[in-house]
């Protein structure tokens, strides 16, 4: 029995040490919205991440308009429990984040190199793969 207890510290510092490192671990709650991983393989330039940043929060800003109090109260709260929100959006307002989406992915997109664009795409296809 003490044999076992005195192996317990040991056998949590190795869980601990090796979780972050399992590719499962990297859900969308803790990868966070970003997806910072992806922006990284891309190799972006400072001036490329400056552009895309300022893409981002105007789409983030846009889309936010497009949500009623309730609906930014409940994505609060899921953002907090590290949960999907579950908005009940109207078509209106799903058309109005597709628009939002497209035209963000096409801004950025013409932000990329040849190489890049690729990269992005291919990052893309494994994360809906994911999803």
């Amino acid at each position: 029995m003490k044999k076992a207890l005195f192996l317990l510290p040991g056998a949590i510092a190795v869980m601990l040490a090796v979780v972050p490192m399992i590719s499962g671990y990297n859900n969308v709650a803790v990868a966070g919205p970003g997806h910072e991983g992806q922006w990284k393989a891309l190799n972006l330039t400072a001036d490329q991440k400056t552009q895309i940043k300022q893409i981002r929060d105007s789409a983030k800003q846009q889309m936010d308009a497009v949500l009623t109090p309730d609906q930014k109260a409940l994505q609060q709260q899921a953002r907090q429990q590290h949960t999907r929100p579950k908005l009940n959006l109207t078509d209106d307002q799903k058309a109005k984040f597709k628009t939002i989406h497209d035209s963000t992915e096409s801004q950025i997109n013409a932000l990329l190199t040849p190489t890049q664009q690729q990269t992005y795409q291919q990052l893309r296809a494994q994360r809906h793969e994911h999803q």
